[in-house]
């Protein structure tokens, strides 16, 4: 038989390429530092790199996944994830996002439960808060001066200072990210 036509050409390496990258879907603000990485990526990524550094400082590339889990660094604030994707080709350009990390807040605060006098020194803290508080912290003084942190609770108790009259109690929360003020 007759030799068949040659052919010849160039193959064309195509690396990844982000089409979009988001921290929670979005968010502006988490109370969390655990957060979700939303990629979508062409030119099939077969392994994602991220970090807070934009030059992937310590760094460590991951079997790709359109939505993995990643850690923020501790301490509230603003923080940008920087974002990369590559194949067999190469590597996707850097993209990022930013998403502001809230330390908790006391949402509301009463003692013992909003009542306007009492004739027992040891009151309870009613206190709602958000962001997972893990300690407190309670005083007559504005700051702070003698007080101590204690695992978190709802329902705190509290010794007022001896003495009849108005007291006024200022109460705190923090957790591993930060303090509230």
């Amino acid at each position: 038989s007759d030799f068949s036509d040659e052919l010849s050409g160039l193959g064309r390496l195509v690396p990844p390429y982000m089409i979009s990258f988001q921290i929670n879907s979005g968010a502006t603000n988490t109370g969390s530092r655990e957060v979700t990485l939303n990629s979508t990526a062409t030119n099939g990524p077969t392994h994602y790199m991220a970090s807070e550094s934009s030059d992937f400082n310590r760094g460590r590339w991951l079997v790709y996944s359109e939505a993995p889990k990643y850690t923020l660094s501790a301490g509230a604030g603003i923080k940008t994830v920087y974002f990369k994707t590559k194949n067999i080709d190469g590597e996707s350009p850097v993209v990022s996002d930013t998403i502001i990390l809230e330390g908790p807040a006391v949402a509301s605060f009463w003692i013992n439960s909003g009542a306007s006098n009492t004739v027992i020194r040891t009151v309870t803290l009613n206190n709602t808060a958000i962001n997972t508080p893990t300690h407190y912290m309670a005083s007559e003084s504005s700051d702070f001066s003698g007080g101590r942190w204690l695992r978190y609770s709802e329902a705190a108790k509290f010794k007022l200072s001896a003495g009849a009259g108005r007291k006024t109690v200022y109460f705190k929360v923090k957790n591993i990210e930060s303090e509230a003020p």
